[in-house]
C-alpha cells in the first residue's frame, strides 16, 4: 500500500502535482493538488528537490509529507469504522475538509434513527403519506412494522443504539443482518425480507437529507435470499383434485373449487376476490390489480368456466384466507399424488433445514397461482404473454412463479423424440 506523488507533464515551463492512492484490495486512485504548480526542474524522483538553497521546496515537500500521512491515517480510520475502503469521493471529500482525523471522524450531533423510522410508518398507517396516491397495503405497513420491532429488539440486546454515525457504517448492517439469523434463528428469505425494508427505510431518509449515505449501496451490500421450497400441481393431480366427489362436505367442495378456478386463472387471492365479485359474461374479465393498480386482464378458459358454471352468477362462496389454507390441505390428502414424498429445504439461522412432507401439507393458496402460471409456461406461451395475465412487471418476478422441473422438461423432451421419430417411420 502507498501514496506517492508525481509532476503532471515535463514539457512545461509549471507543472501541477498528482497524488497517486494505491492501497491493496481498492483499485488505485489519482488526484491533482489543487493550487500548486512547481518547475518540473524542482522535481525529481518524487519529491522536491530540497538541497541547500531551496526553502520553498522545503515547503512544499513538507506539505506533501503532511498530506501523505493524513491519507494514510483517513484510509486506516475509514476502513476500521466502515469494515470497506473508501472510495474516490470520499478522499477528495476528506482531503477538501482539511480536517484532522479526529475531527472529521467525530460528528457535530448524533441523533437517533429508529423514532424517524417510526414516525415514517405512522405517517404511512395514517395516510400522510401515499403510496401513487392511495393508501398503503395493510399487509406492507406490517411487514415494515415487524422489521421496525427486529431494529428495536437488535438495540436493546446487542446495548447499541442505531444512529446517524453508524447507521452508515457497513458494520452495523452487517451486525444486524446477523442478530436476525443468529439471535432470532429466522430463515433466509425471511432475514432478506427484513433487511430489503431496512435498506428502503434508509433510503427515505437519505431522500430526504436527514443522513448522506446510503451504506447498502455505497457497500453494495446484497440482500440474502434463496429459491422458495413451494410446489405447483402437475396435470394429473389437478385433474384428480377436480374431479374428486365431496358433495358430502359443501365447504370442502367450495374451497376446491375455489382452488382449482384460481389454478386455471394464475391470480393472487387479493385479485382473486376482485374477479368473484366481478360479472363474467365475457371471455375476458378486466380489472385494476389490487396490489400494483395495474390493468389486469383475465381469460376464462373451458376448465374456469366449467367451474364458474356451477355457482349462480359465477359468483363462489369464499371464506378466510386462513381457512382455505387449512383447507385446501384436507382436499389435497385425497388426491393421490399429492401424498408423495415431498423435500422441502431452506436455510434457518443460517443452517441447512432439510424435512421431509407429504406435497399435500405444503398446499397453500399461494399454490394455486404458481400452479396457474406453471402450466401456461409449460404449454410453450410466450412469457410476456403470460405476464398480461399473471400482472408481474419483470421477467425476473415472473420466473419466480415458474414451477417446472428438470423432470417435466425431461417428459416433454420424451414426448417430442417419440413424436418425431414416429413421423419419421410414418
Amino acid at each position: 500500500m502507498s501514496v506517492s506523488f508525481f509532476i503532471k507533464t515535463k514539457e512545461k515551463e509549471k507543472s501541477s502535482i498528482g497524488v497517486s492512492i494505491n492501497y491493496s484490495g481498492m483499485k488505485r486512485i489519482v488526484l491533482t493538488i489543487p493550487n500548486l504548480q512547481i518547475s518540473p526542474n524542482e522535481w525529481e524522483n518524487g519529491k522536491m528537490k530540497v538541497s541547500r538553497g531551496k526553502q520553498q521546496n522545503i515547503y512544499i515537500q513538507n506539505d506533501l509529507n503532511d498530506m501523505q500521512m493524513r491519507i494514510d491515517q483517513f484510509f486506516r480510520e475509514f476502513k476500521r469504522i466502515h469494515l470497506a475502503n473508501p472510495q474516490k469521493d470520499d478522499f477528495i471529500k476528506f482531503l477538501k475538509s482539511e480536517k484532522q482525523i479526529d475531527e472529521y471522524f467525530s460528528p457535530t450531533k448524533v441523533f437517533k434513527i429508529l423514532p424517524i423510522f417510526e414516525e415514517i410508518l405512522e405517517k404511512r398507517i395514517n395516510g400522510e403519506i401515499l403510496n401513487n396516491g392511495k393508501f398503503w397495503n395493510i399487509k406492507t405497513l406490517q411487514a415494515y412494522s415487524t422489521t421496525l420491532k427486529s431494529l428495536y429488539d437488535f438495540e436493546r440486546i446487542r446495548k447499541v443504539q442505531i444512529s446517524n454515525t453508524n447507521v452508515i457504517t457497513q458494520k452495523l448492517i452487517v451486525d444486524f443482518e446477523n442478530f436476525l439469523t443468529v439471535h432470532e434463528g429466522l430463515k433466509l428469505n425471511t432475514v432478506g425480507s427484513r433487511m430489503k425494508n431496512f435498506k428502503v427505510l434508509i433510503g427515505i431518509i437519505v431522500s430526504e437529507g436527514i443522513i448522506q449515505t446510503n451504506p447498502f449501496k455505497k457497500y453494495k451490500i446484497p440482500i440474502v435470499s434463496e429459491e422458495s421450497t413451494t410446489i405447483a400441481l402437475d396435470d394429473n393431480e389437478l385433474k384428480d383434485m377436480t374431479n374428486l366427489d365431496l358433495s358430502y362436505n359443501p365447504k370442502l367442495d367450495d374451497v376446491r373449487n375455489q382452488f382449482v378456478l384460481m389454478c386455471h386463472l394464475g391470480v393472487r387471492i387479493s385479485d382473486f376476490k376482485i374477479f368473484n365479485s366481478l360479472a363474467k359474461d365475457s371471455d375476458i374479465v378486466t380489472f385494476k390489480n389490487k396490489k400494483t393498480g395495474a390493468e389486469i386482464n383475465l381469460p376464462i378458459f373451458n376448465e374456469a368456466r366449467a367451474i364458474l358454471n356451477k355457482y349462480p352468477n359465477g359468483i363462489l362462496n369464499l371464506n378466510t384466507e386462513a381457512e382455505m389454507n387449512q383447507l385446501i390441505k384436507e382436499v389435497g390428502k385425497l388426491v393421490p399424488g399429492l401424498n408423495k414424498q415431498f423435500i422441502q429445504e431452506y436455510t434457518q439461522a443460517g443452517k441447512k433445514v432439510t424435512n421431509i412432507r407429504k406435497r399435500y401439507e405444503m398446499l397453500t393458496l399461494h399454490c394455486a397461482r404458481r400452479t396457474g402460471i406453471s402450466r401456461l409456461a409449460s404449454m410453450g406461451l410466450n412469457h410476456h404473454d403470460i405476464m398480461i395475465i399473471s400482472g408481474h412487471k419483470t421477467l425476473k418476478s415472473y420466473f419466480n412463479y415458474i414451477k417446472i422441473t428438470k423432470r417435466d422438461n425431461l417428459k416433454a423432451m420424451i414426448e417430442i423424440v417419440n413424436r418425431k421419430n414416429e413421423e419419421l417411420l410414418n
